[in-house]
């Protein structure tokens, strides 16, 4: 069994934020939250319109119960505001259509839901390797890139304790293994 990978081709994450945008907004919604914030799926599925409606997002981390306070992306909000507009500010952002009968409260969507849509998306684009995490580890994997390989910032976003951890996470030791073995060469020698 393959590990959940990060999407690492940006022309692919373009591909399929525009045909979730065209298909799905609730699941352009999620991909987007996924990438722009690195939350856990159990912590997406639980947020609230308010939590996206300011500048930061404040979330208590359903696994390990911290605390993450993060800045809310530009192109995040602009993303969500049409999904969100209108709603009201306690009403989950990411509901699934079954409703409780007896009370009719809208029911969190379910992580297997979310993982089927996004194996059949990412698997239009040759991607295997998907699951739940896949839009963590692609923000994990896209800030570690961006921010002069910063390892620290991402083991305070993500919890993790050990820089290993994280970089295995992401996906960048496997990406230093696969370099190193591929350009290595024993014609190379005299």
């Amino acid at each position: 069994m393959n590990s959940v990978e990060p999407i690492r081709d940006f022309q692919v994450i373009d591909a399929i934020l525009k045909e979730l945008k065209q298909k799905n907004p609730k699941y352009h919604a999620i991909f987007l939250v996924g990438i722009y914030t690195g939350l856990r799926i159990s912590d997406m599925l639980r947020l609230r319109v308010k939590d996206l409606k300011g500048k930061e997002l404040s979330i208590r981390q359903k696994k390990n119960r911290s605390q993450v306070l993060l800045p809310i992306h530009p192109e995040l909000k602009k993303g969500i505001a049409e999904y969100i507009a209108g709603r009201d500010d306690n009403e989950m952002v990411f509901c699934s259509r079954q409703v409780k009968l007896k009370v009719r409260i809208k029911r969190e969507l379910d992580r297997s839901t979310v993982y089927k849509m996004l194996n059949k998306v990412c698997g239009k684009y040759g991607l295997t390797s998907i699951g739940c995490h896949t839009t963590r580890k692609t923000f994990g994997y896209h800030l570690y890139m961006s921010s002069e390989k910063n390892i620290g910032l991402l083991m305070e976003i993500f919890g993790h304790s050990d820089p290993s951890i994280t970089l295995r996470y992401i996906g960048i030791t496997q990406d230093t293994i696969n370099k190193a073995v591929l350009k290595f060469s024993y014609s190379s020698y005299p």
